[in-house]
């Protein structure tokens, strides 16, 4: 998870020089609350225009906060917080609700993600739940990955298993197990691609092997690379689908689009 690490360095470095007030943890999961904020069935509750960084131990917020939410945590659960700027996390397993008005940067091992993001979002974790609506460009990555979300301006999404639902428009790519190793044993849902959802503008993906479910309503021309023919189920809607046999070669090796 390169990514992911690269994010909590961006992370780390970013907070250390940032101009907000920083909250760190005592290390008996004890924090000084400023005096606008309070607590609430074990979250702290905040109601502030400002930025809120927090270092250290596990963490659970609600409420409003206008500026910028930065954390490098334990775990965390945002339950229907309002963000107006940018969100960055790192930490263990984070669930995250609510709404965020600029930019998200997530990286962690379990990520349950529901809520809407005006910017862009990127995640990266090890299993990953997507949903709410994405309006900038988002950039996910996960050993298992499912996204029911609604996405207006592009999906980049990497995994081992994928299973897309719900919405996307703009740019669509995808990778499934990029590398084939001739004497890997695979489990059937190694390298699967499930799309589910509507597509509204084609894409290109790249897998071992690609289900288009029956609820699935694709317009413009996907291009598949995988070992096997797609399997399309009954009453999907495959749009102009093109498929290239990927011969056990590597995503990036099959078309720059992958590189």
């Amino acid at each position: 998870m390169r990514k992911a690490l690269a994010m909590s360095a961006a992370l780390a470095a970013a907070m250390a020089t940032a101009g907000c007030v920083i909250v760190v943890d005592d290390g008996n999961g004890d924090v000084k609350l400023r005096h606008d904020d309070r607590t609430q069935d074990g979250y702290v509750v905040l109601d502030r225009d400002g930025d809120y960084s927090r270092i250290g131990g596990n963490i659970n917020l609600r409420g409003r906060l206008g500026g910028d939410l930065s954390l490098v945590a334990g775990d965390v659960e945002a339950d229907r917080l309002n963000v107006g700027g940018d969100v960055s996390i790192a930490g263990g397993d984070i669930d995250y609700s609510g709404h965020v008005g600029g930019a998200a940067s997530i990286a962690g091992g379990d990520i349950d993600w529901l809520a809407d993001v005006d910017g862009e979002l990127s995640l990266a974790a090890g299993s990953l739940n997507v949903s709410g609506d994405i309006g900038g460009p988002a950039s996910l990555a996960a050993a298992s990955l499912t996204s029911t979300a609604d996405y207006t301006d592009g999906l980049n999404a990497n995994g081992n298993r994928i299973h897309l639902a719900g919405s996307i428009a703009g740019d669509l790519r995808v990778v499934s197990v990029g590398e084939i190793r001739r004497r890997r044993d695979y489990d059937d849902s190694d390298g699967r691609v499930e799309l589910a959802g509507t597509i509204r503008n084609g894409g290109d993906v790249c897998a071992r092997s690609v289900v288009v479910t029956s609820t699935a309503r694709i317009s413009g021309t996907l291009r598949v690379w995988a070992e096997s023919q797609p399997e399309i189920e009954a009453g999907a809607q495959a749009g102009d689908l093109v498929f290239v046999a990927r011969n056990g070669r590597d995503c990036e090796d099959v078309d720059p689009v992958f590189d």
